[in-house]
């Protein structure tokens, strides 16, 4: 998940029913902080994470975009 307006990496969307579930996981420091989002420890982005990425969905315009509509892979 990607922090809205700056595309900042957050975590990823975590698999457990309930955040927090009283896992192992779920007692990474800053896990559950936002709810459901899983914080990986040691997990470091790299700044080039979203070069070339498409868009589907930007909550801050409303933009919502179907995977299905979007160009097939490009063939070197």
């Amino acid at each position: 998940m990607f922090q809205a307006g700056s595309d900042r990496y957050l975590g990823r969307l975590c698999s457990f029913s309930e955040c927090p579930k009283g896992k192992k996981d779920c007692m990474v420091p800053g896990c559950g902080a936002v709810a459901f989002n899983k914080v990986v420890p040691g997990f470091v982005s790299r700044a080039d994470l979203l070069a070339g990425a498409i868009t589907l969905y930007d909550r801050s315009s409303g933009f919502t975009a179907r995977a299905a509509d979007l160009p097939g892979p490009v063939e070197d």
